[in-house]
C-alpha cells in the first residue's frame, strides 16, 4: 500500500501587498492547493487576491486598521504567530521575513522556512530604523529591537530545514541564525512576463515606496541626465512633483507587463537579498541598472544583461545610465537569462526538498513502529 500524502500547511508573514515575498506564497499554494495558508494579516484589496479563499489570520486581523499600520504592530507578531494551531500537519512551509519562522509544531512534524531575508530591522538596519523614529521614541523602540533580536535568534532553532532565497540570505542565516541553509531562488513568471513592442524612452522603478529602496537615487540621476522616468508602487511616490517623473502608484498586471516592455532599462538602486523585478524586466527583454551588491550580484551580469554600479551614489547611476546608453543588448538573451529563473525551476526544487522531508517523517515513524513491536516481544 501506497503512503498517504503529506498534510501541508503554509505560513506566512502578512500579506498586505504586492511583493516578491508574495509572490512566492502565491507560488507554493499553487503548488500545494489543499494547503490553508496561515497569515499574521491578509488584504485581499492590497494583497495577493488568488489567496482569498485559502487565508487564514491571525487575532491580529480583529485589531481596526491593522492591515494599514501593520508595521506599528510588530511587537505583537511573535505571541499572534505562535498562536496558530498547526497540530495536524505533516509538513509546515513558512515564508519568513519578519517573523513567519516562529511558528510552534511538535517533533512530528516538519518546518521547512523559505526565508527571504532574517529581519533586517533586528539585523541588518537597526540604526537606519531607530533613525525615522523621534528622539524621544528611540530608547523604547530600542529595547523593543532587543527583545525581538532574543526571541527572533532562538526562533531560528525552531526550523528543521532553512532555504535561502539567495547566496545574500544564505549568508546572513549562518551568521545570524548560526544555521546552515540550501538556495533556491524565488520564482519568475515567464509564461506571464514576455517580450513585446519596441524600448520608448524612459526609465522604470518598479517598488514600494520605503526608504532603502532608493528611489531618490532614480530620480536624482534621471533629472541630471534629463531622463524621463516611470515609477510604479505603492500608493504614491510624492515625487510627481519633479516634471521628468510619472508616478502611478499601483498598476494592474498588464500595464505593468506593458510598462516593462516599453521602458529603456529598469532602475535598481536598492540593496535587496535577492529581487525579483530585474529578472521580469529581462524576461520582456529590457536590461537594468542596479547597485552591484546582495541579490543583484546573483541576477544582473555586468554589460551582459545589464549594468552594475559600484556605489549608492548619483554619480555612480548617471554613469551606469550612459554606459547602458552606449551598449547594445539581445532582448532573446536576455530572456533565456531570466528563463533559467522560473517557475518550473523553483518548483521541481521546492517539491524535491518537501518529498525529501516527508520521506523522513515517514522513515522515522517506520523506525519508531518496528522499535515498539520489538520491545512488546
Amino acid at each position: 500500500m501506497s503512503a498517504r500524502a503529506p498534510r501541508i500547511a503554509i505560513v506566512s508573514d502578512p500579506l498586505v501587498q504586492r511583493g516578491g515575498a508574495e509572490r512566492v506564497v502565491q507560488t507554493i499554494a499553487e503548488l500545494y492547493p489543499e494547503a490553508p495558508v496561515y497569515s499574521l494579516l491578509y488584504s485581499e484589496h492590497s494583497g495577493p487576491r488568488s489567496l482569498r479563499d485559502r487565508v487564514i489570520p491571525s487575532w491580529l486581523a480583529r485589531i481596526p486598521g491593522a492591515n494599514r499600520r501593520h508595521r506599528w504592530l510588530l511587537p505583537l507578531y511573535p505571541a499572534a504567530i505562535e498562536s496558530f494551531d498547526l497540530h495536524e500537519y505533516d509538513v509546515i512551509i513558512s515564508s519568513h521575513h519578519t517573523a513567519a519562522k516562529g511558528l510552534l509544531r511538535t517533533a512530528d512534524q516538519v518546518h521547512i522556512c523559505y526565508c527571504h531575508t532574517p529581519m533586517r530591522a533586528l539585523w541588518e538596519r537597526p540604526h537606519e530604523e531607530l533613525a525615522t523614529l523621534a528622539a524621544p521614541l528611540r530608547p523604547l523602540a530600542a529595547a523593543m529591537l532587543a527583545r525581538l533580536r532574543l526571541w527572533d535568534a532562538a526562533c531560528a532553532q525552531r526550523v528543521d530545514h532553512f532555504v535561502a532565497n539567495s547566496e545574500t540570505t544564505r549568508r546572513r542565516i549562518a551568521k545570524h541564525y548560526g544555521r546552515e541553509s540550501t538556495v533556491i531562488p524565488p520564482p519568475i513568471d515567464v509564461g506571464r512576463f514576455t517580450p513585446g513592442g519596441t524600448a520608448g524612452d524612459y526609465y522604470l522603478v518598479a517598488s514600494r515606496p520605503v526608504p532603502y529602496k532608493r528611489i531618490d537615487l532614480a530620480v536624482a540621476a534621471t533629472a541630471r541626465l534629463g531622463r524621463r522616468v516611470v515609477i510604479v508602487g505603492g500608493a504614491g511616490t510624492g515625487l510627481a512633483r519633479e516634471a521628468h517623473v510619472e508616478a502611478l502608484g499601483h498598476v494592474g498586471d498588464d500595464e505593468l507587463v506593458a510598462l516593462m516592455r516599453g521602458c529603456r532599462a529598469l532602475l535598481f538602486p536598492q540593496l535587496e537579498d535577492f529581487g525579483m523585478t530585474p529578472l521580469e524586466v529581462m524576461a520582456c527583454g529590457r536590461p537594468v541598472v542596479a547597485y552591484g551588491r546582495g541579490g543583484a550580484l546573483e541576477t544582473v551580469i555586468d554589460r551582459r544583461t545589464g549594468v552594475l554600479v559600484d556605489e549608492q551614489s548619483v554619480e555612480a547611476f548617471v554613469e551606469g545610465m550612459l554606459q547602458l546608453e552606449r551598449l547594445s543588448f539581445d532582448p532573446a538573451a536576455l530572456r533565456h537569462h531570466a528563463e533559467r529563473f522560473s517557475v518550473e525551476h523553483f518548483a521541481a526544487r521546492l517539491r524535491a526538498l518537501v518529498d525529501e522531508a516527508w520521506s523522513e517523517i515517514l522513515d522515522r515513524n517506520m523506525t519508531h513502529g518496528v522499535t515498539r513491536i520489538n520491545l512488546a516481544r
